[in-house]
């Protein structure tokens, strides 16, 4: 959004000109009767954006207000849909400011477009404005949406890889893929809103929002139970690791570290979420394990050893109900295993390891050198990066300790 990115300021305004001009045509051609419309159907839209629920990426939130924009379309015609799209998702946070001017503008710009262009797209293909019949309406009304879902997420997509400086295809499979279903599933709904609304009239409007509040109620709150279900599982980690001040803060720093390997290794954002969750939880398994076992200074006998490898295992059962975490179970599960073979409890070879586990055991590697243990010393930068250096091809993936090796000696003074 700073104008020192001139492409991305350059690109918020050029949206909003073009959603402008596409507001004036539709304004030259509208009669003054369809405002009674465009305030009804732009308050409707406007009531389910009042809450939008939020999405664990970036910035970016939901809410139903695509199938009452699209019922607008589907009634009145693109000009009306423009209008509504553009007044009736203005949000509380952008009237008191807590959004950018030119990203509030931006917005009504190509959401006037992706209103525009689905009730082109929507009559082009035979769909009449006031005039739903089944099934032969039905291929104008999914394309006509699928339309609207194409121009509104490529707008977004576009400018948030300008302001980040990445690809536009890493932005779009790292934060926006989850709106693909949302579309899916508002688009068939904004056919019986319109259809609603032909046969009842006004009162349908009035009606129709409950359903859509109460929508995204439950989406809101199943969001809320996985954040606290995340949270409590972290919070185990936390509190095994206050049991000893020796490892406390150790999971932080690894998931910290773990993280910035994957951005250097260009791995989606997606995953990079999935490594700071894994990085936090990854030895949550040494809660099965006993205490004396876990801070035994000495060398252990074989079943201390067996009971030591099976926190990999307990920590993958108790993370593997997280559906968010997606690959992340199996890089608590093989956390420990070795690029020769030679680890468990598979003993998984070079690749064949995930990718995400093979960071997470350097980043591992990495702090446990570097920090004080009951057993050894610390050991200075410089030596840390050596030892995971000369264990690389054996211990650990030799392209993700060179990658590490660089981060770390961009550090050094």
């Amino acid at each position: 959004m700073r104008r020192s990115n001139p492409r991305f300021f350059a690109y918020l305004c050029g949206v909003f000109l073009a959603g402008f001009a596409v507001l004036v045509w539709a304004l030259s051609s509208l009669p003054p009767s369809r405002w009674v419309e465009i305030v009804l159907f732009g308050a409707v839209a406007m009531a389910t954006e009042l809450l939008p629920a939020r999405i664990p990426r970036e910035q970016a939130s939901v809410s139903p207000g695509f199938a009452v924009i699209y019922a607008a379309v589907l009634v009145y015609g693109p000009g009306v849909g423009a209008w509504v799209a553009a007044l009736g998702t203005i949000r509380l946070n952008d009237l008191r400011g807590k959004v950018p001017w030119p990203i509030v503008l931006f917005n009504r710009g190509q959401l006037a477009l992706s209103a525009t262009a689905a009730g082109i797209v929507h009559q082009f293909l035979g769909g009449r404005p006031g005039e739903l019949r089944f099934p032969q309406d039905l291929t104008p009304l999914v394309a006509g949406g699928f339309v609207y879902f194409l121009v509104n997420c490529s707008a977004v997509v576009a400018g948030s890889s300008l302001a980040r400086r990445v690809s536009f295809w890493r932005t779009w499979l790292s934060n926006y893929r989850w709106s693909v279903p949302n579309f899916l599933g508002l688009a068939p709904l904004s056919g019986v809103l319109a259809s609603l609304y032909e046969q009842v009239g006004v009162a349908s409007m009035v009606v129709a929002v409950v359903p859509l509040l109460v929508a995204r109620q439950s989406f809101s709150r199943y969001l809320e139970v996985r954040d606290a279900y995340i949270e409590t599982v972290a919070a185990l980690a936390e509190a095994l690791e206050a049991k000893d001040p020796y490892t406390r803060g150790h999971s932080e720093r690894v998931a910290r570290l773990a993280v910035a390997i994957g951005k250097a290794m260009g791995l989606p954002d997606d995953q990079l979420e999935v490594l700071d969750y894994v990085g936090r939880m990854h030895d949550v398994g040494k809660i099965g394990v006993r205490d004396e076992v876990l801070k035994k200074p000495g060398i252990f006998t074989a079943r201390e050893y067996a009971e030591m490898r099976s926190h990999v295992l307990i920590g993958a059962q108790i993370v593997e109900g997280i559906s968010l975490l997606g690959p992340g179970t199996s890089w608590v599960r093989h956390h420990h295993e070795w690029y020769d073979g030679r680890g468990f409890p598979q003993g998984l070879v070079g690749e064949r390891i995930p990718l995400g586990a093979r960071i997470v055991a350097v980043a591992d590697a990495y702090d446990a050198l570097t920090s004080d243990r009951p057993y050894k010393r610390a050991l200075d930068v410089g030596q840390a990066v050596a030892e995971l250096e000369r264990c690389a091809g054996t211990q650990f993936d030799p392209e993700v300790v060179r990658v590490l090796a660089g981060l770390v000696r961009e550090r050094l003074p």
